[in-house]
């Protein structure tokens, strides 16, 4: 009986890899052997998990657990962009990633964190040069308020350090922010396991 079980149990595995692999067209062929492994490996290593649990029918918890087949294909051939240089200095498609390994471990979060401070200050910075012509008080103040990058305190005495190149200054710092964030986030997930330590639903 057990050994039926087991065979029902790869049978369902297989199915959903066979899924997964018809998503992988766009990558190699060793990297979606790989890749394959890798959730094959995952897969059982989490059905006997929930074995142990007692959990009446682990297979199919744990396939469900990774959801879609075919959206996972899309997560892997992201994450394989990513490693590779393709797309790789996509903003949207890093932040989207450094999402998904939040929820693996600390470290995970920490990336994802990184990516929302530094291109939320790209953001700003971008936001900050367009708000100038309009808000002529907006600069790079100096007071007894400290430092201040935008509209200082209404009526704190204060110095403009930047006068009319606040503009060029907002968006170089933009630059900077954006392009730093980037490098950092793609050395940081390049390190990551796809999976790592995903708690499962």
């Amino acid at each position: 009986m057990a050994d039926v079980t087991m065979s029902e149990d790869d049978a369902l595995i297989r199915q959903y890899l066979a899924t997964v692999s018809a998503g992988l067209k766009k990558i190699g062929e060793q990297q979606k052997k790989e890749i394959l492994t890798e959730i094959g490996s995952h897969l059982r290593e989490r059905v006997e998990e929930l074995r142990i649990e007692n959990e009446p029918h682990p297979t199919e918890r744990a396939i469900s657990s990774l959801g879609d087949p075919a959206r996972l294909a899309s997560e892997f051939v992201a994450e394989a962009r990513i490693k590779g240089g393709v797309y790789s200095y996509t903003p949207w498609t890093l932040l989207r990633r450094a999402s998904q390994i939040a929820r693996t471990s600390t470290r995970g979060l920490l990336i994802f964190l990184i990516g929302l401070f530094g291109y939320g200050l790209s953001i700003a910075g971008l936001i900050a040069a367009a708000l100038k012509p309009f808000i002529p008080e907006m600069g790079l103040w100096i007071g007894n308020f400290g430092f201040v990058w935008g509209v200082k305190p209404e009526g704190a005495p204060g110095h403009e350090l930047l006068g009319r190149y606040f503009v060029e200054a907002s968006i170089a710092l933009a630059f900077v922010f954006g392009s730093s964030t980037t490098l950092v986030l793609r050395r940081m997930i390049s390190k990551i396991p796809f999976f790592g330590k995903w708690r499962m639903a």
